[in-house]
C-alpha cells in the first residue's frame, strides 16, 4: 500500500506540474501588434493613347492587322495629351449607282468608332462635336442637301473601369453645325471610351449618307472632312 501511494503521489505531482507549465506558457505569450504605411500619388499622362478593339475593349490589338479592315491605312490620331481624340474612322460608301427618287446610301465600314481618353484625373467632364462642310468635288461642286448621319452607336470600355459612362447621340449632319456625338458629365468619362456605330459588313445601316435626286453627277467623287472638336468640359 505504501508503494502504491507514493506512485500515486508522484503522478499527480507530475500532473499538476505539467498544468502549471501550460497555464504558464499561455499566460506569457501574448500577441503583439505593429503598423505600418504605404503612399501612391498621380500625375496626368500626357502620352499617346493607340486604339482598341472597337468590338471587344479588352481585347490586345494586333499591330499587324488595321483597326478597321474598310479603313485599314489609319492608325489613329497620335494626339497627345491627358485629354485626347485616340482614333476616328474614315467613313466609306464606295461606289453607289444613281438612283431614282432621294436615296439612302449605307457606309461599308462594319465597325467604324470614335475613341477618346481621359487620364486628367480631375473627374471635370467632356464634350465631343463634329461637324461636316459637306460633300464636294475637287472642282467644289457640292452635293446638294446630302445628309450624313450616325445611329444606334454603343459607348463602350473595358470592363474593369469603374468610371460612369459617357452619354452617346444619334446625330444628323444636314448642315455645317456642330453636333454633339458623346458627352461625359462630372465624374463621368474617365479612362478610355469609344462610341461605335456598328453594323453589317459593307452595309452598315448605322452610318448612312442621304442623297437628293437630282444632285449626284456621274463618273465624280465627292468627298466630305469631318472635323471633331474635344472640349475639357460637359455641355
Amino acid at each position: 500500500m505504501r508503494a502504491s501511494k507514493i506512485v500515486s503521489t508522484i503522478v499527480l505531482a507530475s500532473i499538476f506540474s505539467l498544468n502549471g507549465v501550460v497555464t504558464f506558457a499561455a499566460e506569457d505569450t501574448k500577441p503583439l501588434g505593429a503598423k505600418s504605411k504605404t503612399h501612391i500619388s498621380f500625375t496626368a499622362s500626357e502620352e499617346p493613347t493607340g486604339p482598341v478593339d472597337p468590338t471587344d475593349p479588352n481585347k490586345p490589338v494586333d499591330p499587324d492587322q488595321p483597326i478597321d479592315p474598310t479603313d485599314p491605312e489609319n492608325p489613329g490620331t497620335g494626339n497627345e495629351g491627358a485629354l485626347a481624340i485616340d482614333y476616328v474612322s474614315n467613313i466609306v460608301f464606295g461606289e453607289k449607282e444613281i438612283e431614282s427618287g432621294d436615296t439612302i446610301y449605307n457606309a461599308m465600314n462594319e465597325n467604324p468608332f470614335v475613341q477618346v481618353t481621359d487620364k486628367r484625373g480631375t473627374g471635370a467632364g467632356w464634350t465631343l462635336s463634329a461637324q461636316t462642310n459637306g460633300f464636294k468635288t475637287e472642282a467644289g461642286k457640292q452635293l446638294k442637301g446630302a445628309e450624313l448621319s450616325f445611329k444606334n452607336g454603343h459607348v463602350k470600355t473595358r470592363t474593369d473601369n469603374v468610371s460612369t459612362a459617357p452619354i452617346g447621340n444619334d446625330v444628323v449632319f444636314s448642315n455645317a453645325d456642330a453636333k454633339v456625338i458623346m458627352s461625359a458629365k462630372k465624374d463621368a468619362g474617365r479612362g478610355t471610351w469609344l462610341d461605335v456605330f456598328s453594323g453589317e459588313a459593307d452595309n452598315n445601316e448605322n452610318v448612312q449618307l442621304k442623297v437628293l435626286e437630282g444632285s449626284a453627277d456621274a463618273n465624280i467623287e465627292y468627298s466630305a472632312e469631318i472635323n471633331w472638336t474635344l472640349a475639357n468640359a460637359p455641355k
